[in-house]
């Protein structure tokens, strides 16, 4: 009998994308209106949409603005048949010719033509020119050649070596950022933040030499980008005659002691041979901005201009050049740059390698980094770990896997939907979602009996340190339902496939036979048509030991007549590990039970000893019956980072982002700051009409439009605090003296501050700021591709409003029970946030209302208001925001996401955490005047928002999520050979690259295994909330207790080793380098005052301000305190005591603490009290 498998249909786009765009206009025409009362940084918006890579990467890149970048990488794709690789070189060389050609330079009056600002003892980039130290113009020419034109001129130019260095290193350095840009599909920060400039440097020799100037964001451009760049850097310095650099022997020295050194983690540390071929051959000279410790030798020498570690240069020559040395060679290649050879010895023999191995070993790295209170679920490979299913839940993909409710419950919700996992394999994380059509663990109580949990309620609420904890033993943990795509994303050996439910069907299917309901059923199936017996009756015999497999049946009784079958005691841990369900009188229970007993009756056909007991098992079955194996692979895991949903806050909250400065206590209460009148720094700003100078960034015409005021300086003024804050309080309605908290000092380059109404009404209606002016809440990533309307709280009717209007199937949408797919750019947030994000839409109509005269624009009451509102998602290495859209709300710790939607913020879900931000919150508050002036300051800001996710310009990595209904039997088949991934999608696999450029590119994904509930399992984790790190590491270990395929005395060596006994050293060195604080006032010391005493100056008066008519200073005189207790070094020490004594641990582990645990009481007086204490001098 046929079995027929229904096919999500492909859905028209325009009318989705259409809807986005019209209600996104809506807000940007609200923003533009308030903005242009000039209350804002500035009189528009500054969020410029973008559609599309093209449009993103001209407007991301300040020197872009005046050109036609985006119509010149449309050509480019085009012509290079969408290789992004091949476009960014190509348009790096046409923005350098372009810059080269038609841009008219002048010095810059801010910096006189040094391109950086002096201000104290510290020198940074001139804001006005960034740090160029000339300002540029172009010529109408840019506009009106065609990029063709432009390569052709800047080839045919003659001289171009007499070009000025300045102006030389400036066009390589447009160049280079262009086409990094493009690499990092315009939304990360590194072009911005991670090339800092060019400059052109003398060699021995007298020829000159190109040099890039790389900061710390570079490392958010991923290895490809790294290494690109300097490929982009030597195609262009070719274009001038520059030639490669000539290394000095103290150069070399320098980056061997620098790689040494960098405290910060590299993938991959070099030898000090390889430092030397890579300094020695690199075609541009590596530089960076000295970052952290200082190096010893090597120091002032002339090409470098720091003596701290240049972080940059290091993550390029490391990671980049050397772990993608085949993607450079690739390119080279093609170029016909031969002197780029000796990068081949960096680059992997693919021939040397073997076909491929045919068993995989274990894995150990993923129990590298242990942490107290995190369990280990599963050591490698080990019996009673996680059980390999392949296939894709719709919640699952771009690292995201599932396992079964049960199994979240019974590690006591150790990893509930969005924590983290470090596992074994394909990957190295993954967060996990329920499924609850695979199954679940195999726990035995202490009754005796042993039970497969399908059902969450069969299991007990608490944790395993409990009183009278009903589980004995989880032997079998369950399975984890892993997609084929992250085995592709991986380049991971495809493993072979246990024969599961979904394969059986198909080879049923094929002998147009019903699907079988009972062992005897099956058993004709197999014996009629030859094939293997379903596998629901198949226990874990490939996994049992023979000798313990003929103890159990010679301890087993069938009663024929009340046709029951009991195992005796002594051989139900045999029971246990085949996973056959068992009450507690030794009664077998379920399909497994009713097989093991018709196998026990039967004699083998065959005189020969068997290998495993798989075999065992088909030596007892008829000719042509054939029993496969239910487990093929088992994964081991640990508890990586907890899930996560919160709002943002800054380190203390904080209301508005106006400075109170640094005279008003730690509080940094606005009433305060009103009392003493005081000045704040904010930027000297001159009206160049009048000549007046002002703080204000804007002055209103007579004709009720508004200039903006030139900035001069920096400086502290007197803005008229307690005007501005009684004005504030009665705009607001707010009555009393509120605590409306500001920051002490803006760390903008002009120091702009906003309106400090902004600050009152945040306060009133209780939320709170972050650094750019934005209200943002952290969310872990989850994927979704397919949702119910039940289980997220939308109506039909609201679901019809979206657009959902059929189901995935094309059913007309009439049940909230019906499965639709996700929208690219559509969110489901989590209900622990929803609160918060009602208030924060009641701020922004009051904010409206109160500020803007504006109509309040939301009037939410309660969350389901919010659905259909829209939003914006960034992650924090970016520069770049995704428009989204909420349709709803779960009861987990993350949100769920389209693949693409968190692709398209340049992550995937392996635990990595984004922001949300409502749409109208940030391009109304936005502003790039509040941004940090130093470097990184433009990181995890939405300087654009894409409107458009484009499936062919997002991370690759979403290409390989699996899009099939069912995996195919050529795929299930295929796996037993340990093929590599690559061979899935020739196997059957359909993945997202397969359907790129057609009409399915975004919609009409399957899904191989539904679940019912997307919020199941538990919903607390005890990590985050047990009190006591004790409590969470007892817990851990109980749990430990339990689970077959843990041992705690590894768990216990691995985290003393990599935790505790570490962060006991490492606070006792701490505590001998400390520096002391006062409490008081917060003021640190690196050496203690004589006195003991702080002597912070408070406040000081002249003779004319004082009320005694005399000069008044006022100190803190608190009282100083060490800023490392005792405690904290000794925290630690009773709890590893206890693990050693009760689990045991490697003998040298258990040494190394008790010599470590000797130190620290040599150190201390043991009858000191373990808190923060005051410090005591003698002298004093």
């Amino acid at each position: 009998m046929s079995r027929a498998v229904k096919q999500p249909q492909v859905v028209d786009y325009e009318p989705y994308y259409e809807m986005l765009q019209k209600d996104t206009d809506e807000l940007y025409a609200i923003a533009n209106r308030c903005r242009s009362q000039g209350k804002d940084p500035e009189l528009e918006v500054e969020i410029p949409q973008a559609n599309d890579l093209a449009d993103r990467t001209q407007k991301l890149l300040n020197f872009l603005h005046p050109r036609k970048t985006a119509e010149q990488i449309r050509e480019l794709t085009v012509l290079h048949d969408g290789n992004r690789e091949l476009v960014a070189l190509d348009l790096a060389k046409i923005v350098c010719a372009e810059t080269f050609l038609y841009a008219k330079t002048s010095k810059c009056n801010v910096c006189d033509g040094k391109g950086s600002i002096k201000k104290g003892y510290r020198t940074r980039d001139c804001h006005a020119c960034e740090g160029s130290g000339l300002n540029l113009d172009y010529t109408k020419e840019i506009l009106t050649k065609t990029w063709e034109e432009t390569l052709d001129a800047m080839e045919n130019f003659a001289d171009i070596k007499k070009t000025t260095t300045t102006r030389m290193a400036l066009c390589i350095y447009h160049g280079i950022c262009a086409g990094l840009a493009v690499l990092t599909e315009g939304i990360l920060v590194a072009p911005l933040e991670g090339v800092v400039s060019c400059r052109i440097i003398d060699n021995a020799s007298g020829s000159r030499s190109l040099a890039i100037n790389f900061a710390g964001p570079i490392r958010s451009a991923g290895g490809t980008g790294q290494a690109l760049s300097v490929l982009i850097g030597d195609i262009l310095r070719r274009q001038f005659g520059l030639e490669p650099p000539e290394m000095t022997f103290e150069e070399i020295e320098r980056y061997k002691e620098e790689v040494m050194k960098y405290g910060r983690g590299l993938q991959y540390r070099p030898s000090n041979p390889q430092i030397e071929v890579l300094c020695n051959n690199c075609p541009v000279y590596l530089d960076g901005e000295g970052v952290g410790e200082e190096v010893t030798g090597q120091r002032d020498l002339p090409r470098v201009p720091t003596n701290k570690c240049r972080e940059g240069a290091l993550l390029v020559l490391c990671e980049g050049m050397v772990l993608k040395a085949p993607k450079i060679l690739k390119y080279t290649d093609a170029l016909g740059f031969s002197e780029w050879e000796w990068l081949r010895q960096f680059a992997p023999n693919k021939e040397d390698k073997e076909d491929g191995p045919k068993t995989l070993q274990p894995i150990k790295k993923y129990l590298a980094d242990m942490v107290a209170g995190r369990p280990i679920f599963s050591q490698p490979m080990q019996v009673g770990g996680f059980r390999l299913r392949y296939g894709r839940s719709r919640l699952a993909g771009l690292a995201t896997t599932a396992v079964h409710p049960a199994t979240m419950k019974v590690v006591a919700g150790f990893f509930i939907t969005g924590t983290q996992l470090k596992y074994e394999r394909p990957g190295k994380g993954t967060v996990v979602t329920p499924c609850d059509t695979i199954e679940g663990p195999y726990v035995q109580f202490t009754d005796g009996s042993g039970k497969r949990i399908q059902d969450p309620a069969d299991l007990p609420d608490g944790l395993p340190t409990d009183p009278n904890w009903p589980i004995a033993k989880i032997w079998d943990i369950g399975e984890l339902l892993v997609p084929v795509g992250e085995f592709l994303e991986n380049n991971h050996t495809l493993a072979p496939s246990p024969y599961v439910k979904e394969w059986h069907e198909q080879v049923i299917e094929q002998h147009t036979a019903s699907y079988p309901t009972s062992f005897i059923e099956s058993l004709e199936q197999s014996e009629q048509l030859g094939v293997p017996l379903a596998p629901e009756y198949i226990a874990f015999y490939n996994e049992v030991a023979v000798e313990d497999i003929e103890r159990c049946a010679e301890s087993t009784k069938v009663d024929f007549h009340t046709q029951s079958i009991f195992v005796a005691e002594d051989a139900r841990d045999v029971i246990y590990r085949l996973g056959i369900d068992i009450d507690s009188k030794g009664k077998l229970q379920g399909d497994k039970g009713v097989f093991w007993g018709w196998l026990v009756s039967r004699t083998p056909n065959s005189k020969e000893t068997p290998q495993d007991g798989l075999e065992w098992v088909n030596m007892r079955l008829p000719s042509g019956v054939e029993a496969r194996s239910a487990v093929t692979l088992r994964i081991g895991a640990r508890m990586g980072k907890p899930e996560g949903s919160k709002p943002r806050e800054m380190k203390p909250a904080i209301h508005g982002l106006f400075p109170v400065g640094f005279k008003v206590g730690t509080k940094r209460l606005m009433r305060d700051a009103a009392a003493k009148k005081v000045k704040i720094e904010v930027g000297l700003r001159e009206d160049e009409e009048t000549g007046d100078h002002t703080w204000e960034r804007f002055l209103k015409n007579p004709d009720g439009s508004f200039r903006k005021t030139k900035f001069l300086e920096l400086q502290p003024q007197d803005v008229g605090f307690n005007d501005l804050w009684e004005n504030a309080l009665k705009d607001a309605d707010l009555l009393g003296t509120p605590e409306v908290k500001g920051v002490k000092g803006m760390t903008s380059v002009e120091k702009t501050p906003e309106d400090m109404l902004k600050g009152v009404l945040r306060y009133k209606n209780g939320v709170s700021v972050f650094r750019d002016g934005t209200l943002r809440w952290d969310m872990v990533d989850v994927t979704m591709t397919h949702f119910r309307p039940v289980e997220i709280g939308m109506s039909i009717a609201a679901a019809h409003k979206l657009g959902y209007t059929y189901d995935v199937f094309g059913d007309p949408l009439t049940d909230e029970n019906q499965t639709c797919e996700l929208r690219v750019q559509d969110v489901v947030l989590p209900t622990n946030c929803a609160d918060n994000l009602v208030k924060a839409t009641k701020f922004l109509d009051d904010l409206l209302i109160r500020q803007y005269g504006e109509k309040a624009y939301y009037n939410v009451e309660e969350p389901k208001d919010l659905i259909g509102h829209l939003g914006m998602g960034i992650a924090p290495h970016t520069s770049g925001a995704i428009v989204c859209r909420i349709i709803g709300f779960a009861d987990i710790k993350g949100h769920y996401g389209h693949p693409f939607f968190h692709a398209a913020k340049r992550r995937n879900c392996d635990g990595d955490i984004d922001a949300f931000l409502l749409l109208l919150d940030g391009i109304l508050n936005f502003s790039r005047a509040f941004l940090a002036g130093h470097r990184g300051g433009q990181m995890d800001a939405p300087l654009i928002l894409t409107m458009r996710i484009n499936p062919s310009e997002i991370d690759k990595e979403a290409l390989n999520v699996d899009t099939s209904m069912t995996y195919p039997i050529t795929f299930y088949e295929g796996t037993q050979s340990y093929p590599d991934a690559k061979a899935s999608v020739k196997l059957g696999v359909e993945i997202v690259e397969t359907r790129l450029g057609s009409p399915a590119e975004l919609s009409g994904f399957g899904f191989t295994h539904d679940t019912t509930d997307c919020a199941a399992g538990p919903k607390i984790n005890p990590y985050t909330e047990l009190e006591s790190m004790r409590q969470k590491t007892m817990a851990q270990f109980a749990l430990g207790d339990l689970l077959h395929a843990v041992d705690n005395e590894t768990q216990a060596s691995k985290l003393i080793d990599r935790h505790l006994i570490r962060d006991m050293r490492g606070n006792l060195r701490a505590f001998g380098q400390q520096k002391v604080r006062c409490p008081k006032c917060g003021a640190k010391y690196r050496r203690p005052p004589i006195s003991g005493r702080c002597r912070t100056l408070l406040s000081e008066k002249s003779a004319e301000e004082s009320v005694t008519g005399e000069h008044e200073v006022v100190y803190c005189d608190g009282q100083i305190i060490l800023t490392v207790s005792k405690g904290s070094v000794k925290k630690y020490d009773s709890l590893m005591n206890d693990l050693v004594e009760k689990y045991g641990c490697d003998n040298y582990i258990e040494q190394l603490y008790y010599h470590v645990s000797d130190w620290v009481s040599q150190t201390f007086d043991d009858n000191d009290e373990m808190e923060q204490t005051q410090l005591k001098l003698d002298f004093v």
